[in-house]
């Protein structure tokens, strides 16, 4: 007799539950895999990490090493009355820690240090002291000379003099501090009109009428004839000095 196939189901093997529960452990542990390296952004374990505070910044490191010197607040021209003895100016100088003097006429030399306020030139051993205002700055000097006590007042240097219509220009000096110009348009002062650096040369400008005028420039206190200008002529204390003569505009 044959049997039919038709109308029988196919049985299903039965499970033990134990059996089910590690296949749902397994499912699930497979999930959680795909679903831990779908994620774009990984979240690492272990203890909070704040981020470094942040260092003082490059502007702050330069500041400090360039600490202002406090030998700076003695730098600067100190003047006397021109004619009283052949000094006239005093250009005081800060380079690194050291302070450098230039009188007018002699050689520049370092000053020593003694005291708060004392220094002492290494060449001739000249003892200069310097005297404050009430505020602590600076305001002048005072040294001996031939065995007399002189005193020179510091003066505030203007910028340098670019406007007019007369252009004096000197070529080389690379290397001066100040030069200032100097003439019977100005009698003679040494502080007043300043010589900019311009490419190799020093410039200064000033407004002049029609005339003539004897001039000179001074390079760090030193008398300089203009190499450029032939025209000089002596005068009465027996200086020689440049002449300059301005026609109508």
């Amino acid at each position: 007799m044959r049997q039919g196939t038709a109308g029988l189901q196919q049985c299903k093997p039965i499970v033990p539950c134990h059996a089910k529960r590690e296949m749902c452990r397994s499912s699930l542990a497979v999930c959680l895999l795909a679903l831990f390296c779908s994620t774009p952004a990984r979240v690492a374990c272990g203890p909070a990490q704040t981020a470094p505070s942040p260092g003082p910044s490059p502007q702050a490191i330069e500041k400090s090493a360039r600490k202002e010197s406090p030998l700076k607040k003695f730098a600067g021209r100190y003047e006397l009355e021109t004619g009283i003895i052949p000094i006239s100016t005093l250009d005081v100088t800060l380079a690194g820690e050291q302070l450098w003097l230039k009188p007018s006429l002699v050689k520049k030399r370092r000053l020593l240090q003694k005291s708060k306020l004392t220094f002492v030139d290494e060449i001739e051993g000249t003892r200069y002291k310097f005297a404050p205002d009430e505020e602590g700055r600076i305001m002048s000097v005072t040294f001996a000379y031939e065995g007399a006590n002189y005193t020179a007042q510091r003066v505030q240097l203007p910028p340098p003099s670019l406007q007019g219509n007369t252009t004096f220009r000197l070529r080389g000096y690379p290397d001066a501090d100040i030069v200032a110009l100097a003439g019977s348009f100005n009698n003679w002062n040494q502080s007043q009109l300043i010589c900019a650096r311009q490419d190799d040369e020093w410039v200064c400008r000033t407004d002049l009428y029609p005339g003539r005028y004897t001039y000179k420039f001074i390079v760090d206190g030193n008398w300089t004839l203009d190499p450029a200008n032939p025209d000089t002529e002596e005068d009465a204390a027996g200086n020689i000095n440049n002449v300059l003569i301005v026609g109508n505009r």
